[in-house]
């Protein structure tokens, strides 16, 4: 097994870590939600804060290479921009990093996993000053984690994922209500808030490579952000493409013409693989949805939509934007993500159209399908129009529903498709790919143990099962099938692809 290849998992501070919007508490744009009980609260979510080095131990003891964690920008500034950074929040994340080098596991850092400091407002994607306030953190976060790290005589860390999936946190937030806002301007609000996360992106990469230039030590620091992977054009690769039409074109040749392109590339060669369809139905949803996509993305995109990330790439033409790829795969084809109701969810009388479509039509985590042949799809798109750049699957990973101890033999999953089978055939996927020589660094499985969920403890995605209703929190290896998914995973990696 190659060192040079990141084998890892992937977590979240808000999800894992606990410690969030409860009395005393650092509060993010998730707390009136929670006070409200419009969705459970996070609470402990697995005490990640407090158990790290044990799960750092479990992913040493399955032959892993790195380490997926993210740096929760409210726990260092609970108070405001102005407020200096806690010493303690930034001795325990130099400690998580410190324990993760002990242990040979590269740390690939998340600087914004979807929540932003409750004093940043509801709505921090739609202000123009947002880049700049975020890159001010980021500079001195990592000026108080570094130094932290040179003190202990340990490298830095030199993987960054700047802001995670934009393109799911825009849409969730502003055309789907399904993550807190203060306003709803739909589609619009929507491309606001992506172009503002990508002009976040271009500012903190190009503000971390200049502080890891003065600090020549610490490394050469690669950055990217991640996407939730679609087959919907303007809503994934879009994001990837609409920098480089920035930096490739000059101010006299349209970028929308570019991106045009582009997206009749991808369809293309979307409509070239020969992939396994799963119903009719979903063939004929996700045909509709992308011509309604397709419409709406040429009604309100302009060539001014995206002026001030335009102008910021500009600003420097020679300068890349990305230095590696990175997309997040679970059920990329949007077809899937809608389901015919029951009949007990047609209540359009008791619920908004919004609420009906999202609880109703959309499928539920557990329900989502596993196509690792998909995965080929989206590696040998990118490394064909980006063959520069290094690519990482920084997310992969299939839920299972939360069963009660009164339910104890209530169905997990439709297909019946055990974690151990999923991690085989996707983590075979990968290491064919590998074998053809195919840029890939890196694959991360989401996630190490089960989480908080976006507001939900139903869904369990981790390799080790935690039961939230119990005081210890304990990290069990097997699921109630009795399948041992770590083993898997374990035995996976080593095997030729």
């Amino acid at each position: 097994m190659s060192r040079n290849f990141f084998w890892g998992v992937s977590t979240s501070p808000y999800q894992h870590e606990g410690g969030y919007n409860g009395d005393g508490q650092p509060r993010n744009n998730w707390y009136e939600w929670e006070a409200s009980g419009r969705v459970e609260k996070s609470g402990r979510a697995v005490d990640f804060w407090n158990r790290y080095e044990e799960d750092f131990d479990r992913a040493e003891m399955m032959g892993l290479t790195a380490y997926r964690l993210g740096i929760e920008w409210v726990r260092l500034q609970p108070e405001g921009a102005m407020q200096e950074l806690d010493p303690a929040g930034l001795d325990r994340y130099a400690e998580m990093i410190s324990s993760l080098r002990k242990r040979n596991l590269e740390p690939l850092v998340t600087l914004q996993h979807f929540t932003t400091p409750r004093w940043l407002g509801l709505d921090p994607w739609l202000e123009e000053e947002t880049p700049e306030v975020f890159s001010g953190y980021v500079r001195r976060m990592l000026m108080g984690l570094n130094r932290r790290l040179e003190e202990r005589g340990v490298e830095p860390p030199r993987w960054f994922i700047t802001v995670n999936e934009p393109n799911m946190l825009s849409s969730s937030t502003y055309n789907l209500g399904a993550f807190p806002a203060g306003r709803r301007a739909w589609w619009a609000a929507a491309l606001c808030a992506l172009q503002t996360m990508l002009e976040a992106h271009v500012v903190v990469r190009r503000e971390v490579h200049k502080l890891y230039a003065e600090h020549p030590s610490w490394g050469q620091p690669r950055l990217s952000f991640n996407t939730f992977a679609s087959d919907l054009y303007w809503m994934d690769k879009m994001l990837f493409d609409v920098l480089e039409a920035a930096r490739r074109t000059s101010g006299k040749e349209s970028i929308l013409a570019y991106l045009n392109e582009r997206s009749r590339e991808f369809t293309r060669s979307y409509r070239a693989m020969d992939f396994p369809r799963h119903s009719l139905f979903s063939e004929a949803a996700g045909e509709l949805i992308k011509q309604i996509q397709n419409t709406l993305s040429h009604r309100f995109l302009r060539e001014t939509t995206f002026s001030r990330l335009v102008q910021r790439v500009r600003e420097r033409p020679g300068e890349p934007n990305l230095d590696f790829i990175s997309f997040d795969y679970y059920d990329p084809f949007v077809g899937n993500a809608v389901r015919l109701p029951t009949l007990g969810e047609l209540r359009l009388g008791r619920l908004s159209l919004r609420e009906w479509l999202t609880q109703g039509l959309a499928t539920k985590w557990w329900d989502w399908h596993a196509l690792p042949r998909g995965l080929r799809f989206f590696v040998e798109r990118y490394a064909t129009e980006y063959p520069e750049l290094p690519i990482i699957i920084a997310e992969n990973g299939m839920a299972e529903r939360r069963c009660g101890r009164e339910s104890e033999n209530c169905e997990l999953r439709g297909d019946r498709q055990s974690r151990s089978y999923f991690i085989r055939q996707h983590v075979g996927e990968v290491q064919r790919l590998r074998a053809e020589g195919l840029p890939l660094a890196g694959y991360f499985h989401w996630s190490l143990t089960d989480n908080y969920e976006w507001g939900t403890y139903a869904p369990r995605f981790g390799i080790f099962g935690v039961d939230s209703d119990s005081a210890e929190l304990e990290r069990n290896p097997r699921d109630a099938a009795g399948d041992v998914p770590w083993e898997a995973y374990a035995a996976a990696i080593t095997a030729k692809g």
